[in-house]
């Protein structure tokens, strides 16, 4: 997961010569190098209850749902706003390609801002602005996000999640492999079985738990925290997950 507060609106111009709209000029917006939002524009009417939309449109014509992909869900989890994979919708494997979550998720992890932070976002976004509220995140969402923040798809690819990885752990911090293993099954049928939870930031007490990967380019998974009274596990290394 990441967060970043360099965000803003330039610009754009487009080639739609191949679809006969000329070259028009259209608002975008960029978080840090990255655009995030192609066509500020074509989200106009798109965003309704479900907050599920495409972040870039075609390239060639602009028009909201012409090519795959790119697709995210906004939700909310008390003093944090998320822009997570449209899990609800990718099940079968047409959908799969056609609600694939945008390129910048699937290499850094899905985006997140203060609700202090979403306030000068969606200033930005007539669209957004509009709406009253954030749809909270479900617990089925936010067990699908936190097997799929893990390096190294260590619980396979969403829908079809498997059972943790284990061969390719090497070392965990401060516990033993399988002790680990079992704190996270546990806390996950916890949730599971939770009537609330709650997603809360890590504090100065709580100590990183991490698993160690045999994988070449992501070797560190922060998975679990130490509290002072239980283990939590913890989501894209920032947030404890706490089932009640």
């Amino acid at each position: 997961m990441w967060t970043s507060t360099n965000f803003k609106t330039y610009e754009k111009q487009f080639d739609f010569t191949s679809s006969e709209q000329g070259k028009p000029t259209y608002t975008a917006l960029k978080i840090n190098d990255t655009d995030f939002i192609n066509i500020i524009e074509g989200l106009d009417g798109e965003i309704e209850e479900d907050q599920i939309f495409q972040t870039i449109l075609c390239s060639s014509c602009g028009i909201y749902h012409c090519e795959p992909g790119n697709w995210v869900a906004l939700r909310q989890s008390d003093d944090f706003v998320f822009f997570i994979p449209a899990f609800e919708e990718l099940h079968g494997e047409q959908n799969q390609t056609e609600y694939a979550p945008p390129y910048w998720l699937k290499q850094k992890g899905s985006f997140w801002l203060t609700k202090t932070d979403f306030e000068k976002f969606k200033k930005l976004i007539p669209e957004l602005d509009k709406l009253k509220s954030i749809n909270r995140i479900t617990k089925s969402e936010l067990l699908a996000l936190y097997k799929s923040e893990t390096p190294h798809k260590m619980f396979g690819d969403f829908p079809d999640f498997k059972p943790l990885r284990k061969n390719h752990v090497l070392a965990v911090s401060e516990l033993d492999n399988e002790t680990a293993f079992g704190i996270m099954d546990s806390k996950l049928k916890e949730l599971e079985t939770s009537a609330e939870f709650e997603i809360v930031p890590l504090t100065e007490t709580d100590n990183v738990i991490s698993i160690f990967l045999d994988d070449s380019s992501t070797t560190e998974w922060k998975a679990l925290c130490k509290t002072e009274n239980s283990y939590e596990l913890l989501l894209g290394g920032t947030f404890k997950i706490i089932a009640k």
